[in-house]
């Protein structure tokens, strides 16, 4: 049963589900109509960049995450899988041109983050500065799980178009997301010399900004959901965030993993 539930857990069937929660939970903020091309896109496009990212496996990853390294380098068809990604998510863009230019504007800081760009002698990349692997993916999934389903709805130019708040809220929570996953990893990260803001501030201090993450996303949350759920939401973040320990990972993954669908759940 344990390893039925890994197995489910690194096919990132889970965190892809994940987007799609945050984008039903969009849909339901800005009392827009629940759109399935939305939904379908949410979750493969979240598939195949965590698949992407996951199936080539770094040094850090070894140290981090052996098992799940391992069963990686063993899943051969995962490339094949990831072309076949492609077909649903370009037919969707097709069928919601609206979302085609925020689309391409999301892929800049993605090719920039990666791009090394030599200033004197020294090449440098957006990868190189503290912490921007959590704020980069979490403007990504405010991307995907609140603009994208906003422009897919109302015109370029409405007001309506996006909810400043509601991104805030999302980005916040995402990067907790990530950032609680960078303390699991402050071992290895620290040992690749990966600059998370895990590793900067230590086991202690990650889990005070932990919970600063989470007030921030409550602080925007505020007035745009119910405020009982939504304090209840936040504490749940704040047990996982402070007791959370890396023994025990795969079994907190289950919360980690689903933070946008309990977000939908509940709030």
């Amino acid at each position: 049963m344990l390893k039925i539930y890994k197995t489910l857990l690194w096919s990132n069937i889970p965190i892809a589900f994940d987007a799609v929660g945050w984008t039903g939970l969009t849909f339901n903020t800005l009392k827009i109509e629940h759109n399935y091309v939305m939904f379908i896109l949410a979750f493969t496009f979240t598939w195949l960049f965590y698949t992407k990212d996951r199936i080539e496996i770094s040094a850090s990853d070894l140290l981090n995450n052996p098992e799940r390294s391992e069963w990686y380098a063993t899943q051969k068809h995962l490339k094949t899988l990831m072309l076949l990604a492609l077909v649903p998510i370009i037919i969707c863009l097709l069928m919601r041109s609206s979302i085609i230019l925020p689309c391409l504007i999301a892929v800049i800081p993605c090719v920039v983050y990666t791009k090394k760009v030599t200033i004197g002698k020294r090449k440098f990349s957006l990868k190189d500065l503290p912490g921007m692997k959590a704020i980069l993916v979490s403007f990504l999934w405010v991307v995907l799980t609140v603009i994208f389903p906003s422009f897919s709805t109302h015109p370029l130019l409405s007001h309506k178009f996006i909810n400043i708040n509601l991104s805030l809220m999302v980005g916040w929570f995402v990067m907790l997301q990530i950032h609680t996953n960078d303390i699991r990893d402050i071992e290895g990260d620290t040992k690749e010399h990966t600059k998370s803001f895990a590793v900067l501030l230590g086991n202690k201090n990650a889990r005070f900004l932990g919970v600063f993450l989470i007030v921030l996303g409550t602080y925007f949350g505020w007035g745009l959901l119910n405020t009982s759920m939504l304090i209840f939401f936040s504490f749940i973040l704040t047990i996982r965030t402070l007791f959370y320990n890396k023994e025990q990972d795969i079994y907190w993954q289950a919360i980690i993993s689903s933070q946008g669908l309990l977000a939908y759940l509940i709030l």
